[in-house]
């Protein structure tokens, strides 16, 4: 098995692992406490760390000479941090503090294996099949989340909720076995190399290090300002679909269908990516999604029957990909391996931090103005933006070198 396939197989083992564990604390919390407001602390305190460590995590990464044994640490690590979760849900101890210690402590093992994947793809593989790869990436894990989703709703009235951290846990020490089998590849230099940023590195100011990216490579500026502006709009998903499926079709059940075909989506657009990454360049993928975003929240807010509105959730959801791994491929080719998964991790922090935005504010404008009228006013707004953005130029085929 080549190194290719192993990282693939290795994302969606890790993936449909921690769609169990994810799933089955959101369900011990809302049993065990009987109160939305630890779901809302819980989710806080996640998310915060995942910001502040994201600079420190890269920079760790960036400095670590041994990527293979840094992968296998983290998966071995996040098993011991599962493990504490599945001791607490298997003796029933019920104190909140330790569950969300639990978790915190779970997320920031494994977050060490994004980045080593990113800095890997760049260290071991040429630059023109780094969009392929992504698209791999990200059709295996959206593949495991859609599949582990479905099967935690089958099995959650068949098994006790212990057993959903059992799997996680088995699934991080197939993972580790799995890349042990990895093979250091010394990568021979091209002859047209690309020109990539000098970054000055610092440990804590992610911000800093975004400054200096979008100061060297200001044709991403509009990438990212458009990035942050998608985040406020779709950080809501889940208010979209239960808004829909209750007050729009009358009918609870479609909020389930509107999240699988919201994923269904993600993974077709995952695919389409991976076939045409050969024929369609970086910024003609960006463009594409910048316009395909709006309309599809239009299609899905606005049409009059069930069908047509989950048709535009499909297209929505397969817009993200274009937009994903397009911006992924860019750091990678732009930035220098010595500074990637620092640089990469804050870009994308970055952009994580306008979701409290559209969480908080978007809800009360919809209680305002009306669920279809909110999406009239959030379609047609933001798609007179993204063709400004376009018709302007400011998506450059600069980006693709």
């Amino acid at each position: 098995m080549n190194n290719k396939n192993i990282i693939l197989i290795s994302q969606f083992v890790n993936n449909f692992g921690t769609g169990f564990s994810r799933i089955a604390l959101l369900i011990l919390i809302s049993t065990w406490f009987h109160n939305a407001l630890y779901i809302g602390i819980f989710s806080f305190t996640l998310f915060v760390p995942e910001i502040l460590l994201a600079a420190p995590i890269g920079y760790f990464v960036d400095k670590n000479p041994q990527l293979k044994k840094l992968l296998i640490a983290s998966c071995l690590a996040s098993s011991a941090a599962v493990f504490l979760l599945l001791a607490c849900a298997f003796f029933k101890i019920r104190v909140f503090s330790l569950l969300v210690a639990g978790a915190v402590l779970y997320d920031i093992c494994s977050a060490f294996f994004d980045p080593v994947v990113t800095k890997l793809t760049v260290e071991w593989f040429d630059s023109a099949t780094f969009n392929q790869i992504n698209a791999a990436i990200s059709t295996a894990r959206m593949g495991a989340n859609l599949f582990s989703g479905v099967l935690v709703t089958v099995l959650m009235t068949l098994i006790p909720l212990f057993t959903l951290f059992l799997f996680d846990f088995l699934s991080y020490l197939i993972v580790a076995g799995l890349l042990t089998k990895l093979v250091t590849v010394t990568k021979k230099p091209t002859t047209a190399a690309r020109t990539q940023v000098e970054i000055k590195e610092t440990i804590w100011n992610g911000l800093g290090l975004v400054h200096q990216l979008l100061k060297q490579v200001p044709a991403l500026i509009p990438v990212l300002t458009t990035a942050l502006l998608f985040n406020i709009l779709l950080a809501p998903n889940d208010v979209y679909f239960t808004q829909m499926a209750a007050k729009i079709f009358s009918n609870t059940k479609l909020t389930g269908i509107m999240e699988s075909l919201f994923s269904i989506g993600f993974l077709l657009g995952s695919v389409v990516y991976r076939f045409l990454s050969t024929r369609v360049k970086i910024h003609t993928f960006i463009r594409i999604a910048i316009v395909q975003v709006p309309i599809a929240f239009l299609i899905f807010g606005q049409s009059r029957n069930l069908f047509g509105s989950l048709l535009g959730l499909l297209l929505l959801g397969g817009a993200l990909p274009f937009f994903n791994i397009s911006s992924k491929t860019i750091l990678q080719q732009k930035i220098q391996s010595k500074n990637l998964a620092a640089v990469s991790n804050s870009y994308f922090s970055l952009i994580n931090l306008s979701q409290p935005v559209g969480l908080l504010g978007i809800p009360i404008l919809i209680n305002s103005l009306g669920i279809r009228f909110f999406f009239f006013i959030g379609g047609v707004g933001y798609l007179l933006l993204s063709l400004i953005i376009i018709v302007s130029g400011k998506i450059s085929p600069q980006l693709d070198y």
